[in-house]
């Protein structure tokens, strides 16, 4: 070959570099970035030019890829080849490790994705710690067996809540060490929220299938408090777990002494969305509240949603993100102390082996820079 030809031996550059990763891949990254990129095996393994069972054999940590398959597999994940070596901190969670609401209705794949998007939640969070000191997680030891109303009392006196209606949620949970997140749509499909605990640090991810309102955002994230509280065992789907968190969420928004002196002595709607809106509720949560405290028969609460639901102008279309305090903010907060440290998002991403746009995904931070399209 004429040595003034440019060379096309794509591994010539970097051949030692691309060994070491082949070396030390770490079979859990190519699950994730596989998981997360929504592929199957055999989907990945065409353009690399391996079988299916291949890939499984990767994943399983049976055999390692050869050197010059390594960019081959980051092309077609949408990662750096780099992506793939071991050395970066990871956990790896499977089912058990969350708290989800329903197994029955939820694909394997979007659990996965959900599992590898906490995986990959908690090393942005680890990365961000290592040079911005989060709050401490300030959360009470509850009694096993305790019930969800006295655990809801708890937290409330461990948090110094004062009586009433609890402003800033989601602000309130950050300030006390619980990292939360709201995907944006399409992230995950048929996943409406779920929390876990990764290495001490508790996580709160919700969608816009559980936080389309400000009043049922509000709700989910309480609900995940209480798994995050009472359930140290998590069964997804498990129905006596998701009503012990429902009642908890209920306990803590809406105490049964102070929203028991304030609800009417009737169901009245408008009296109701009145109060949902002091008490950041939604009408459907304190006509299930009347009917939990006695205050109205099971037949009156029926009634009471039958008339809901024939006046939906009834139901606030409140969007969650136009209120500061239940806008998660810790993750962004600590990437702006982060830069003005002179860090900046392409340098964390370099460290995590990430493109920035991912970092800007799970923070939920637009891209405002303009589109270049090519014509052709």
């Amino acid at each position: 070959m004429n040595n003034d030809q440019p060379s096309l031996d794509l591994f010539s550059a970097g051949s030692d570099s691309l060994r070491n990763i082949a070396d030390t891949f770490e079979p859990a990254r190519l699950r994730q970035a596989r998981v997360l990129a929504r592929k199957k095996k055999a989907e990945l393994a065409a353009p690399v030019g391996v079988s299916a069972a291949a890939i499984g054999q990767y994943e399983a940590g049976i055999v390692k890829p050869r050197a010059e398959h390594i960019p081959m597999l980051a092309k077609a994940l949408g990662v750096e080849p780099g992506f793939f070596a071991a050395g970066r901190p990871m956990l790896p969670m499977d089912t058990g490790s969350a708290h989800f609401r329903s197994l029955r209705s939820m694909r394997a794949a979007d659990r996965d994705r959900a599992l590898a998007t906490a995986e990959q939640t908690w090393e942005l969070a680890f990365a961000l710690e290592k040079r911005v000191q989060f709050p401490e997680v300030n959360l009470p030891a509850v009694e096993e067996g305790a019930s969800p109303s006295a655990a809801a009392r708890l937290l409330r006196a461990h948090w110094g809540v004062v009586q009433g209606p609890l402003p800033h949620l989601v602000a309130t949970m950050e300030s006390n060490g619980i990292v939360v997140l709201v995907l944006k749509e399409g992230s995950i499909e048929n996943v409406d929220a779920f929390s876990v605990e990764v290495s001490g640090r508790p996580i709160v991810i919700s969608t816009p299938r559980r936080s389309n309102n400000v009043f049922t955002h509000r709700f989910t994230c309480a609900h995940e408090i209480g798994h995050l509280l009472l359930h140290h065992d998590a069964r997804p789907g498990d129905p006596i777990q998701e009503r012990e968190a429902d009642e908890f969420a209920a306990a803590f928004l809406t105490p049964k002494a102070e929203i028991g002196a304030v609800l009417p002595s009737r169901l009245d709607l408008a009296e109701l969305a009145r109060l949902g809106r002091i008490w950041g509720v939604s009408i459907e949560s304190l006509i299930r509240r009347m009917g939990e405290l006695r205050l109205s028969s099971e037949a009156s609460v029926r009634r009471a949603y039958q008339r809901l639901n024939s006046n939906p102008n009834l139901r606030a279309d409140e969007p969650w993100i136009a209120y500061r305090g239940e806008s998660p903010s810790l993750l962004r907060q600590a990437l702006a102390l982060c830069e003005q440290s002179g860090i900046s998002i392409v340098d964390l991403a370099h460290e995590l082996e990430w493109d920035p746009a991912r970092i800007r995904e799970l923070m939920g931070i637009e891209d405002t820079r303009p589109k270049l399209t090519i014509v052709q």
